[in-house]
């Protein structure tokens, strides 16, 4: 599976493949639009431009964040039911039990109009964008075109395809290069393409580029010119948005700004998902313990995957929680005033609209025992199904102990002449 691999025209997967590459190619334009746009007022920088490409694709996926905020408002309100059924179940492990209780829950889940996955779709739908938009960041140059540019013209000054042997000797000459080239991720850590080689020059820091600069001196007056640009654009708050932290040194102060603050971020914009959720969730649900513990511990993996990822996931990941706080903020500001009577009504016509599309009567009280007569009538089936399949086997076993019963010597030759007459008749 080579989906991952940065330049932009690997991968090969017949099914993910094309769908990942056309999510990943439309963050790509919508990122090269903003570099275009803030280019014409004079500034071409990428810090700036991933902070407007966040704020983009966050207003894009408002819809799916609203949905999923709504969804978690239902889910509150649900609680208390379900938690009141759980309780008067509790400790009934037989059959039936089970499934009284399983059908009382799915009853108040479709009293309130939603479902028992909540907005578990909603985040499977912003999955895929996600990580689009982490491997346009990871690797700007193969998706923001004007970006590209000076690098191209670095590539072609040093003879394009030619120089790739070249590339590859200078990129293995050092520890820290080939270090360089694992993070570039080029398959096999080889470059074997021009593609390649931008890969591979996209992460070199202001000392590398240095040397690159030594190696191909006879390029030196074009690599210089490009690589002031390169830099330019690259340069945010002092560091350089392709380089990680780690390399700045533990010591460095611009080591810890970018950890420290996407820590913090992802910690205020948790907080702030937690707040939604209803105190009984929060202390009694054991899901919902669980749920708390990994929110606390997400700020912390923040800290220490930001001092090995580039700087400019960092800036995307402080823009992300930045924005995803102030939009939580709001969004408990508004579903604190709504309604709950009124969006259970609008979510029960909903349902009942999607029910009557798929030929099933409308919600109404008596759900639970309709639950429950559906569970008896499908274990009903099942258990005829199987009890019938154990007849027949059965069956066939009696026959096969009859046919072959060897009580005598007769029987035995009665046994020898049946089989030999069976291979006869299948000549």
């Amino acid at each position: 599976m080579d989906f991952v691999l940065l330049t932009k025209y690997s991968g090969n997967l017949p099914i993910i493949s094309p769908v990942f590459s056309a999510i990943v190619n439309l963050m790509g334009m919508i990122m090269d639009y903003i570099f275009k746009a803030i280019n014409s007022i004079g500034i071409e920088n990428i810090g700036l431009c991933i902070i407007l490409f966040t704020i983009v694709t966050r207003i894009l996926m408002f819809p799916m964040s609203y949905n999923q905020g709504k969804s978690q408002r239902m889910m509150n309100a649900v609680q208390p039911e379900v938690k009141a059924i759980q309780s008067k179940y509790q400790g009934k492990t037989d059959q039936k039990s089970m499934m009284m209780q399983q059908a009382e829950i799915q009853a108040v889940y479709e009293k309130y109009g939603v479902s028992m996955t909540g907005g578990c779709s909603q985040l499977l739908i912003q999955m895929p964008i996600i990580f689009a938009l982490y491997r346009v960041i990871l690797n700007i140059p193969a998706y923001v075109s004007s970006v590209r540019v000076p690098f191209e013209k670095i590539v072609d000054a040093i003879g394009g395809s030619a120089a790739i042997a070249k590339v590859n000797e200078f990129a293995h000459s050092s520890e820290a290069l080939t270090k360089v080239l694992t993070a570039s991720r080029i398959p096999g850590g080889e470059i074997v393409t021009e593609s390649n080689i931008i890969d591979f020059l996209y992460q070199l820091n202001p000392s590398q580029w240095e040397l690159f600069k030594e190696n191909f001196a006879s390029a030196g007056e074009i690599i210089s010119t490009n690589y002031v640009q390169i830099e330019q654009m690259n340069e945010f708050l002092g560091i350089n948005l392709a380089t990680s932290p780690m390399a700045y040194g533990f010591l460095s102060v611009k080591a810890w700004i970018i950890p420290i603050l996407a820590g913090l971020s992802q910690f205020a914009a948790t907080k702030l998902m937690m707040s939604a959720q209803d105190k009984s969730m929060q202390t009694n649900d054991q899901m919902a313990q669980t749920m708390k513990s990994m929110n606390m511990m997400m700020p912390l993996m923040s800290v220490v995957f930001c001092f090995s990822f580039a700087s400019g996931i960092g800036i995307y990941w402080i823009a992300s929680s930045v924005l995803m706080g102030v939009q939580q903020y709001f969004l408990n500001k508004h579903f604190s005033k709504m309604d709950i009577n009124e969006l259970v009504k609008k979510n029960i016509e909903k349902a009942n609209i999607k029910r009557a599309k798929k030929g099933k009567p409308p919600i109404d009280e008596n759900a639970a025992e309709q639950n429950y007569k559906r569970m008896m009538e499908k274990q009903a089936m099942l258990e005829s199904k199987k009890n019938e399949k154990l007849e027949k086997s059965h069956a066939a076993m009696e026959k096969s102990n009859e046919y072959y019963e060897l009580s005598s010597i007769a029987d035995r030759a009665k046994m020898v002449e049946q089989y030999n007459n069976k291979k006869n008749r299948k000549k």
